[in-house]
């Protein structure tokens, strides 16, 4: 299933890119790829159902932004799970009650952004105007070309980022998201 792309064509027109019209929506997916792969979480809203151990009442949930808590269960030393009651998520932890006395929770939350982040939707119209001013072959790999007495050449760095976010565009895209807290190896 394709993600839907992070910024629109309405989105690079606010934000001053013209991209092709024939070629935009295809632009903005390609550029949410990069940008999806590189955060190395997920941005769009998803479902998570994670264990965790118990080390104290307070909980710190992985890969945020936390939109909601939905379920807590207490993990049995044999794998099973039961209700848990008296915890509460204060916007940043999940608080098990004082007296609670388990090693290990399942919690399942709900994680991402409903409203992206404008610097992700910025960030996401910059890369599909720059995928769409690539030259043509630049991305496939060609470093040089020459046609008679006319020669262009791409530095290295221009060859190797056809593919991937260029350095501003990486930090760019640190800053939105904050620092990474766990990496995503599949959905």
């Amino acid at each position: 299933m394709a993600l839907p792309s992070l910024a629109t064509l309405a989105d690079s027109v606010t934000y001053g890119y013209s991209l092709p019209a024939d070629s935009a929506t295809t632009l903005l997916a390609r550029a949410s790829v990069r940008i999806r792969r590189a955060a190395g979480q997920p941005i769009t809203p998803s479902t998570v159902t994670v264990q965790l151990p118990v080390h104290s009442i307070c909980l710190e949930l992985p890969a945020p932004p936390v939109i909601s808590v939905t379920d807590v269960q207490a993990v049995a030393s044999d794998g099973t799970t039961s209700a848990l009651t008296g915890w509460w998520w204060d916007g940043v932890h999940l608080r098990l009650a004082d007296d609670c006395d388990i090693t290990r929770v399942q919690v399942t939350y709900e994680r991402g952004w409903d409203t992206l982040p404008d610097g992700i939707v910025e960030l996401t119209c910059q890369v599909a105007n720059r995928l769409a001013n690539t030259p043509v072959g630049m991305d496939a790999g060609i470093r040089e070309r020459a046609i008679d007495d006319f020669r262009e050449t791409y530095a290295a760095e221009s060859v190797q980022a056809a593919g991937d976010l260029l350095p501003g565009e990486l930090t760019a895209l640190q800053r939105d998201l904050g620092e990474r807290c766990v990496w995503v190896v599949g959905l």
